[in-house]
């Protein structure tokens, strides 16, 4: 997976996910992202990607958040649809700039997937 950039939540879990990321994957190290803990407003976190104009930034954070985040790039809305398990990853398209309902669901592995990927 070709990733740009790495931003995570400077929570522990988070910040450990990231760093795994890192060395398991060989992403860039993460940078702090306040729009990604949990009190972040999604709405923020759009205007943030935005503005950073990568192609493809991974992003580490918690739930509701993450799933609110997907559901308004993908549907428009901030009312989330989405069921994220916790340690899961998703992936998304944008197509052009970050925008509300500019998205596209391309896939999402569960934990428990990703366990068994590990072996």
């Amino acid at each position: 997976m070709d990733v740009d950039g790495v931003l995570s939540s400077s929570y522990v879990r988070a910040w450990q996910t990231a760093e795994i990321l890192v060395e398991e994957a060989g992403w860039p190290p993460p940078e702090e992202c306040a729009e990604l803990e949990p009190s972040g407003d999604p709405s923020a976190t759009v205007a943030l990607l935005k503005a950073r104009r990568e192609s493809a930034p991974a992003l580490v954070g918690h739930q509701p958040h993450l799933s609110e985040l997907a559901s308004l790039l993908v549907t428009g809305r901030d009312v989330s649809r989405l069921e994220l398990k916790k340690g899961g990853v998703i992936w998304l398209r944008v197509e052009g700039p970050p925008a509300p309902g500019a998205g596209f669901l391309r896939g999402s592995v569960s934990p428990k997937i990703l366990r068994q990927l590990g072996r």
